[in-house]
């Protein structure tokens, strides 16, 4: 049975963007009484909606109610009923983030696998075939022994060979958001392990409007030459150089000056940790 209050609810089904079988719609509806306790729920977000390859969630309980596709009668009265919900996309599924529900901190990452056991210990492990995705460890045991076990890890992969990527991309990123959710213990550890030095924010996602102004990229990895360099006024976007789409209204120009007014959902990705400042919000 469902306890808490509807936190969320999503359509599903349809019509494929890319053509295929018709599907009926159905309503994904999330109940939650943690959420008030949740900090993947204060940014907008949770661990109970649909994404490809998301955990779950021990709290949020989702219930499905199933409709009709775009031939039946029926279609639009259950489509309109469930779009005119107050929680009808209130929420985005999360990212793959360390956050804290009630009396429980949330490891989501990949590579160095964690598990409480029965004596309230946690494990670290290698990557298998099958690996739970969110797990829960009791808050009063996430102490900064646990965290320099989980930054001094070394993961294998299954067929041989250390991950680099662990250490070199995964446990910054486990560190940065340490320091957003529970700063105090963040701090703790620092004190301790003063060897672990600054964060490093570079290629990290960010609303652009709580970043510092500055000189701002777009890095393509693959095209080099769609690159280009603009500076963020803490209003506007100027352009400052590289690449930028043509103009229709005629072919015989340079380009002398472009500004742009970004949106309250603007991101880009971070270049310079000169960039982030305490009231930056991250949206990865």
């Amino acid at each position: 049975m469902n306890t808490g209050e509807v936190i969320n609810v999503g359509l599903y089904g349809g019509k494929g963007i890319f053509g295929g079988k018709e599907t009926p719609l159905e309503a994904s509806i999330i109940n939650c009484d943690k959420h008030k306790e949740c900090s993947y729920y204060k940014s907008g977000t949770c661990l109970a909606v649909r994404s490809p390859g998301g955990g779950g969630c021990h709290f949020g309980r989702v219930s499905t109610v199933k409709g009709y596709t775009s031939r039946a009668r029926k279609y639009w009265d259950f489509k309109n009923k469930w779009k005119g919900h107050q929680a009808y996309g209130k929420l985005q599924a999360a990212p793959q983030k360390l956050g804290v529900i009630g009396d429980y901190v949330v490891y989501p990452y990949s590579f160095a696998v964690l598990k409480v056991e029965e004596d309230k210990s946690v494990s670290i492990s290698d990557p298998g075939f099958w690996n739970e995705r969110n797990v829960f460890i009791p808050r009063e045991i996430f102490d900064i022994d646990l965290i320099r076990r989980i930054c001094a890890y070394r993961p294998r992969a299954i067929f041989g060979g250390v991950i680099d990527s662990y250490q070199k991309e995964t446990v910054p990123l486990f560190l940065a958001h340490l320091k957003e959710v529970l700063p105090e213990l963040y701090d703790e550890f620092k004190v301790a392990n003063p060897e672990y030095g600054e964060i490093d924010y570079i290629g990290r996602r960010a609303m652009l409007k709580t970043v510092a102004p500055s000189r701002v990229q777009y890095e393509s990895k693959h095209y080099p030459q769609f690159n280009s360099e603009w500076q963020w006024t803490g209003e506007n976007l100027v352009y400052k150089k590289g690449y930028v789409s043509d103009f229709n209204i005629t072919k015989d120009y340079v380009v002398a000056s472009i500004v742009l007014e970004p949106g309250d959902n603007a991101i880009i990705t971070i270049t310079s940790n000169d960039q982030v400042t305490e009231n930056t919000v991250f949206v990865d």
